[in-house]
């Protein structure tokens, strides 16, 4: 690109093209959920994929069995994905204790996550499914202030804000949390803005019909909640994403541990466009722009920001992509300043000091998306899943 000049006046045009997109999002006003009927109480299967989670699993099957809603009404289940601890033995404490509790045992874990969910769909009847991951944690009237909201027949999938439970451990989940709240507030302006939105693996309604649909989950990625949210674009469905009520879950508390998180992350985020873009071309100009917009943003351009400052310093060229960079930036910093003053009630210098951390903070996305994109482009493809670990309060 620096090499061929015509492409700085693409990279130009391009940008003013997003531009306009990202400033359509930014002043975009996220629509109010009104009357809605509150009694609307449809069956609801919760299903908790779990592998080696002794540990967290008593708190959450306590909770959800003290979910202000009716037992009748409630079909939960907790998959025992091959786990080699003693989850076995703690769920069948469990049950003794909960009767109502349901429990599958799987020997082998094979198709990661999306296995175990598809393990034990076919068994289930709820007609909305609620996936959440073992260290989940919600209030008492998650489903009544949630569920309300499939009244809208359009809505095929709701995703919930999703806020660290130990956040104030240090920097790292400081900074997870910081980035959970820019992410809520951008993903509702997208929505706002007709555009995209994603599902976050835990704390994600899905219709029961749209996942029959979709003939279950993918087995073949390791990012099951992305992959699935394109399928159900793909199938005609629309996505919500709601900010209130949030549901807690563990932050990562090792940059090894960020590491291995985020780069399952980016693998799968690549997997769902090389699988899916030509069927994502046929969803209309807005989300067509929309995914444009976040696909350049979040994929494309992280592997380029280094080889183009590189070439600028050594050869004394314009950086060819300064304006996209600075649009991204632009964006980023005004959800990092949204989403603290809305979601963590920031003000003043604690805002300012926030966002300029959790600005820095998301410059690991750089190197993750480089090696991602060089494992993509030498290695067969990957389905190796390495798990978040959890641990107890």
């Amino acid at each position: 690109m620096h090499l061929i000049p015509i492409t700085r006046w693409f990279m130009l045009v391009l940008t003013l093209i997003l531009t306009w997109q990202a400033v359509r999002m930014l002043i975009a006003k996220p629509k109010t959920l009104i009357n809605l009927n509150e009694a609307y109480l449809p069956t609801v299967t919760i299903l908790v994929p779990a592998k080696n989670e002794s540990i967290v699993l008593p708190n959450i099957v306590e909770s959800l069995f003290h979910l202000d809603y009716p037992a009748s009404n409630l079909d939960i289940w907790i998959i025992n994905d091959a786990s080699t601890d003693n989850t076995r033995q703690r769920l069948e404490k469990l049950q003794s204790q909960f009767s109502a509790l349901q429990v599958y045992h799987r020997e082998t874990s094979g198709g990661g996550k999306s296995g175990a969910l598809n393990a034990v769909f076919g068994a289930t009847k709820g007609e909305i499914i609620l996936v959440c991951d073992a260290d989940a944690q919600f209030p008492t009237n998650f489903l009544q202030q949630t569920l309300p909201i499939f009244q809208d027949n359009t809505i095929g999938a709701v995703q919930v804000r999703k806020t660290i439970a130990n956040r104030n451990l240090n920097f790292l989940t400081r900074c997870q949390q910081m980035e959970m709240s820019c992410d809520a507030w951008l993903q509702t302006h997208r929505i706002a803005a007709s555009g995209m939105t994603e599902l976050r693996g835990s704390g994600m309604f899905v219709r029961r019909q749209l996942i029959e649909k979709c003939n279950g989950w993918n087995e073949n990625t390791v990012t099951d909640d992305l992959d699935l949210a394109f399928r159900l674009y793909i199938a005609g469905a629309e996505i919500e994403f709601i900010t209130a009520p949030a549901i807690k879950e563990q932050g990562v508390t090792t940059l090894g541990q960020l590491w291995h998180q985020r780069y399952r992350w980016s693998l799968g985020g690549y997997q769902r466009y090389l699988d899916y873009l030509p069927q994502m071309l046929n969803l209309g100009w807005k989300k067509e722009i929309d995914l444009l917009l976040f696909l350049l943003l979040q994929f494309v351009l992280p592997i380029g920001l280094i080889p183009d400052l590189l070439w600028t310093v050594f050869y004394s060229h314009n950086a060819v992509l300064l304006p996209l960079q600075t649009l991204l930036g632009i964006i980023l910093t005004i959800g990092f300043i949204a989403g603290l003053y809305q979601f963590q009630n920031l003000r003043g210098w604690s805002l300012l000091w926030s966002t300029l951390q959790g600005s820095f903070y998301m410059l690991h996305w750089i190197p993750i998306m480089i090696v991602t994109t060089l494992s993509l482009c030498i290695k067969p493809q990957q389905l190796n899943w390495v798990k978040t670990e959890h641990y107890g309060n």
